[in-house]
């Protein structure tokens, strides 16, 4: 054999070993961290304060800036002393509900089962009408697909089609979604098959899926003209912006028509579940969709079988909703233990504080709030000295754009955009992101950073025995991480058993605590704990990807697709 050969590889097993030495986990701290995880736990208590006792979190609404002091004062007395609101900038308006009721009154009379859509109108008293089906869409086409030209063009003709045969109409404008009853458990925990599977790389030559967070804007103050030709026209002209625009026409023209309300069924298929979000328009200015109830399937359903088969009906609907501003501030919730020796160096953990508003945003994501808040409860607890400071984040905005990350990141570590960056950017070791429901944590998403697959491997491993089992290079979206991800710094999402959010509470009027399992997020805490200590206490900053090239400049949107 040859020796050179050899020798080299004794090299690479040598350094290979020296890394995993030089991050390998102190166990005797990865136990104290597991004991007030397990046995002192408050995880639940935080659960208590931003879910059950201040309800819904909606950005920009009364609901959201109280849970933000609520945490404020949450992490004060745990002795977390430096605790502040920090704005990212202007969100828009804010919008709040107080009350619905939908009644039926022909062909006969009963209550029905609903909850106002997202930023729309209030009726300002019950307004009745007959209730007539005008879809936006053929049967079984799938809008969030279609070509964003061809769809635009359908809500022209869909004005042409209908314009003077509205006033004082009831519009149900979806297709009904086809109910099947449930075959397969509503609950699901990741497997080792299923784990197995995650693990393994996207296949060779396949696109990845197209990240959509990462550059959606509220585009006004008439930032679309300037970033235009900056943004590529897939990511400016995300399903997100064009529904926004195109609810933008709808709504001028329901006003101009004079619909009485609207009623809509969400996207859900599960018995009873209402699930709704990304409806109207928190913007300034915007205008405001009629009063809109969106309802329980099987009564959604039930009104379009009796329209088909023409038996009139009549619907009475009234609505309490208010906005709020305009111009209202968007607040993060930030929380740091100074760090010893090195100080001036970061390690991040965090959440999104805000939720949809028909119910309390249990475990999207207050559960993920709860976890990232007694993580820090029990580093301070515990008192263990970290030579880098560690910084937590509740992020605000999440949900209509990862607003509050984003903000955040462009002011301390750089643009995505022209990828100039400033002078923290090179001092944050990492970010940590919890927001994938309830479930307890199983791996991590490496994000495609194959140098901190090792790293993170040695931290996780003392919880292989709680499940933390499985690690995968492929990318997630559509949460806070991506806006550290954008600007080159390593920020990492915790795969998380789904339990059942996808089926039932995801954006749902269900997503309440009785859907958290405790056990779950003591876990997490416990693996969120020890991982940020470990980051925190590492010889080395987290090992980095290539920065991201700045974006390349496309040819502006269509002349159809521009506001009207």
């Amino acid at each position: 054999m040859n020796k050179l050969l050899v020798s080299t590889t004794a090299l690479k097993v040598f350094i290979c070993l020296a890394v995993l030495q030089a991050n390998a986990a102190d166990l005797q701290v990865v136990h104290k961290i597991k004991d007030q995880a397990l046995l002192h736990s408050k995880v639940m208590d935080y659960m208590h304060i931003i879910a059950d006792e201040n309800g819904p979190r909606l950005s920009g609404s009364p609901g959201y800036t109280r849970a933000a002091k609520l945490a404020v004062e949450a992490f004060k007395a745990e002795g977390i002393k430096r605790t502040a609101l920090e704005s990212w900038g202007v969100f828009g308006r804010g919008w709040s509900w107080s009350r619905i009721a939908v009644q039926m009154k022909k062909p006969h009379e009963t209550t029905l089962s609903a909850f106002p859509a997202d930023w729309s109108g209030a009726t300002n008293g019950p307004v009745s009408g007959e209730v007539i089906f005008a879809p936006l869409w053929e049967k079984d086409e799938r809008p969030h697909i279609i070509d964003l030209e061809k769809r635009a063009h359908q809500i022209e003709a869909y004005k042409t089609k209908y314009a003077g045969k509205l006033r004082g109409k009831v519009l149900m404008k979806n297709h009904p979604i086809p109910f099947a009853l449930p075959t397969e458990p509503e609950v699901y925990r990741f497997d080792d098959e299923g784990l197995a599977t995650l693990a393994q790389a996207n296949t060779p030559g396949v696109s990845a899926k197209l990240e959509w967070p990462l550059l959606r804007s509220p585009l006004d103050r008439g930032e679309r003209e300037r970033l235009s030709d900056k943004i590529p026209l897939e990511i400016l002209a995300d399903q997100w912006l064009l529904d926004l625009e195109l609810t933008n026409r709808l709504a001028k023209f329901y006003d101009q028509e004079g619909v009485a309300a609207i009623l809509s069924n969400g996207w859900s298929s599960t018995a009873a579940v209402i699930m709704d979000s990304d409806y109207g328009s928190f913007r300034d200015g915007d205008p405001i969709p009629p009063a809109t109830a969106v309802m329980m399937h099987e009564h959604y359903n039930r009104i379009h079988r009796l329209i088909e088969r023409e038996v009139p009906v009549i619907v009475e609907v009234d609505v309490d909703a208010q906005f709020h501003g305009p111009a209202v501030v968007g607040e993060n919730v930030i929380a740091e233990i100074p760090g010893q020796g090195r100080g001036d160096e970061v390690v991040m953990l965090g959440a999104h504080l805000d939720s949809w508003h028909s119910a309390t945003g249990a475990t999207d994501n207050a559960s993920g709030v709860a976890v990232v808040m007694e993580a820090m409860r029990i580093l301070k607890t515990l008192n263990l000295p970290m030579k880098r400071t560690v910084r937590a984040a509740l992020w605000g905005g999440e949900e209509q754009g990862i607003f509050g990350s984003r903000g955040y990141v462009a002011e301390h570590f750089g643009d995505p955009i022209t990828m100039k960056l400033k002078s923290e950017h090179k001092k944050l070791s990492v970010y940590f992101n919890i927001d994938n429901g309830g479930g307890k944590i199983r791996g991590v998403y490496l994000q495609g950073n194959d140098a901190a697959r090792p790293v993170l491997g040695e931290w996780l491993g003392p919880f292989a025995d709680m499940g933390v089992t499985s690690s995968t290079i492929r990318n997630t979206d559509s949460t806070d991480h991506r806006s550290f991800d954008a600007v080159g710094l390593p920020g990492f999402q915790f795969v998380q058993d789904p339990l059942d959010s996808d089926v039932n509470t995801h954006h749902s009027n269900v997503d309440h605590v009785d859907h958290i399992v405790p056990g779950d997020l003591m876990q997490a805490a416990a693996v969120l704990a020890s991982t940020v200590y470990h980051a925190a206490m590492s010889d080395n900053l987290m090992p980095r990807k290539p920065l991201p090239a700045p974006l390349p400049k496309k040819n502006p949107l269509p002349e159809i697709l521009l506001p009207q």
